[in-house]
Order: C-alpha cells, then sequence, then structure tokens
C-alpha cells in the first residue's frame, strides 16, 4: 500500500530531471506491485533530517512485517559498472569519440548509510529499552535500481557480489523475495511489526518528513526600477589556514618541538567546508578526479584549494586515508585533509 507519493514539482535541470523520472519509474512499480497490499506500507521520496545536519534522503521505503527495506533509484541511460578495485563508474555515451567514464559513489554504501541514520531516528525516539533492542535488532534490507528502458545496463566481474542491484522493472520480485525470506528466517522470539505498529511507523516518518528544496537557480525577470547589485563574493570550499605559532627561544623549547613533530600526526592547513550546507563532515573521494564528499547533504564539492605563496591550484596526493595538497611550483606539501 502506497501511503507517502512523491509530490516534488517537477525538475527544470536536466540531471535532477533524470532522477525524478527514474523515482517516478520505480514508484510506479511498486504500486502496481503493492498498492493493494496493507501488509507493505511504501513511502517514497522520504527525506529525514538529524540534529547533527547529516541528512537521510531515501528515494523508496518499504515496511513489511519483519524489516525494512530501502530502495536506491539510479537514472544510468548507459552502463553502470563496478571495476576490479570496487570503484563505481557510469559510462556515458557521446557522439563523438569513446564512451566517457565518471566515477561515483557507491550506490549500496549510500542506501546502507540512510539506514543508519534511519535508525539513529528510531533509536532516538524509542519509548523504552526493551524497544531500542528491538530497533536495533531489526533487519534493513537495501535494493539499488536502474533503468533499462532506455539502454541502462550494470556490469560487474562477478554480479553475485552484487545481489542488491537490480532493473527498475525488477524491484517487484525483489521486494517480493526479501520479504518472503525475512518471514521464513524470522524465529518465533524475534521482533515484529504489528499492523497497528506499521501503520504508527508510517505515520511517524510522514511526520518528521522535510522536502528536498532545488539548488537550481529560479530564473530572474526584469525589475521595473533597476536596482544595484551587491558585488558577488565567492565562498571557496578549501581555505588555508596559516598557523604561525611561536618559536621556540631556548634549547628546551627546541628539543621539545622536535620530539612533538616525531611523534604526533601533522597539522590540517586547510579548513574545508561543504559549499551547500556549510558543514564541515566532508571525505575526499575519486571520481574522475579528487573531490569532497559532504557527508551531511551528500553534495560533491570541487577542490579549489591554491597555494598560499603562488596562487597556483594545488594538485592533491593520496597516503592511505591522509591526503596532502601539493605546489609544484613552490615544491611545498601539505597535508589536506584526513579521511576518518
Amino acid at each position: 500500500m502506497i501511503v507517502k507519493e512523491n509530490t516534488n514539482p517537477i525538475p527544470t535541470d536536466r540531471f535532477e530531471k533524470a532522477g525524478y523520472d527514474a523515482e517516478r519509474k520505480v514508484a510506479y512499480y511498486l504500486k502496481m506491485a503493492f498498492d493493494e497490499n496493507p501488509d507493505l506500507l511504501i513511502l517514497n521520496d522520504l527525506r529525514i533530517e538529524l540534529e547533527d545536519g547529516i541528512t537521510a534522503q531515501m528515494d523508496h521505503l518499504v515496511i513489511h512485517q519483519h524489516g525494512l527495506i530501502i530502495i536506491e533509484s539510479k537514472s544510468v541511460a548507459g552502463k553502470l559498472q563496478v571495476q576490479d578495485d570496487g570503484q563505481w563508474v557510469r559510462w556515458y555515451s557521446q557522439t563523438r569519440g569513446k564512451d566517457k567514464a565518471i566515477g561515483m559513489p557507491s550506490p549500496i554504501k549510500q542506501a546502507k548509510l540512510q539506514g543508519q541514520s534511519l535508525r539513529r531516528v528510531l533509536l532516538k525516539n524509542a519509548s523504552n529499552e526493551s524497544t531500542r533492542k528491538a530497533i536495533d535488532a531489526f533487519p534493513t534490507d537495501v535494493l539499488v535500481t536502474f533503468s533499462n528502458s532506455n539502454g541502462g545496463i550494470f556490469i560487474a566481474k562477478d554480479k553475485s557480489l552484487y545481489p542488491e542491484v537490480c532493473a527498475a522493472d525488477s524491484v517487484d520480485d525483489r521486494v517480493s523475495k526479501i520479504v518472503i525470506e525475512r518471514a521464513e528466517k524470522a524465529e518465533t522470539v524475534d521482533f515484529s511489526l504489528s499492523d497497528v505498529n506499521r501503520r504508527k511507523l508510517a505515520d511517524f516518518l510522514i511526520k518528521i518528513h522535510k522536502p528536498y528544496t532545488s539548488t537550481i537557480a529560479k530564473p530572474q525577470y526584469a525589475q521595473l526600477h533597476p536596482v544595484e547589485k551587491a558585488p558577488e563574493i565567492k565562498q571557496n570550499v578549501s581555505t588555508y589556514i596559516n598557523k604561525n605559532k611561536p618559536k621556540p627561544t631556548t634549547v628546551i623549547g627546541t628539543i621539545a618541538k622536535t620530539i612533538t613533530n616525531v611523534f604526533s600526526e601533522p597539522e590540517c592547513k586547510f579548513q574545508n567546508l561543504c559549499r551547500k550546507c556549510k558543514s564541515n563532515k566532508l571525505e575526499v573521494r575519486f571520481g574522475k578526479s579528487y573531490y569532497l564528499k559532504c557527508l551531511s547533504c551528500e553534495e560533491n564539492n570541487r577542490i579549489d584549494a591554491n597555494c598560499p605563496q603562488c596562487k597556483k591550484p594545488l594538485k592533491i596526493r593520496k597516503d592511505k586515508n591522509r591526503f596532502f595538497a601539493e605546489c609544484s611550483v613552490c615544491k611545498t606539501s601539505e597535508l589536506f585533509h584526513i579521511n576518518n
């Protein structure tokens, strides 16, 4: 049964429109298969904001007696591939030359992170310890769908490693399979959601839903009286912070500084903030090049760090979970970010 529809207006941006169409297509298949099934409650386009700025954006959520299913819809006009090193890539067909590959975050991991955020919300609002234990043990499955009607295909060396991925027109079969398997595995002592509690959970999630607001600029119309426009201030994602510490003036101070430098982590010289939500919860990832992924609003931020001396763009070098910003002109290397 559909208890929440996607009521967002049709986006004007072509990339947002492609994602919107993919979600509507999956919502259609779910509606055709389960709209008259009261045992399954389906919420489309559910967005939850946590107090620490983390946002869980779920394209589709299925609530059933023995668990939850989060469905991530992907718009794929070409190939969706998992490479041998685990990197996810989209392939786009071009009118001239070879197909173009662009790296992307793992949609499976993305859906699982959304499930973790959802669990945090439910745990916080649990009324007692027994309810919290039941929520903590309640299973959450994920599915990632891609549209195959416009030529989209999924490529992996071993597809059996990715059972979460399916074509959009197969999503109803996958949902049914998960529900049946969870029911068969459930023990009599396991927690399960009654009809009443499923409805209460759906109503609670609808109540705390925060609609998404598009970041695409609205068209500007001519004014009757011209107004002087304020100068535009460009906000960089990465800002170099010059932390000049007092120099040691004694032999003891020099020795202490040397010991500190040997046993301590290098100091990060850059402050990185999301361009969209200003959060500092960022992670360096690699697609076509290195970029900063916001863990709060999921915005992709281009790295725009410049050398503080010559002002030339800095190159990013990876060393395990640490990333360094290096200038080939000034021969400098500064700690840029650490992925926790």
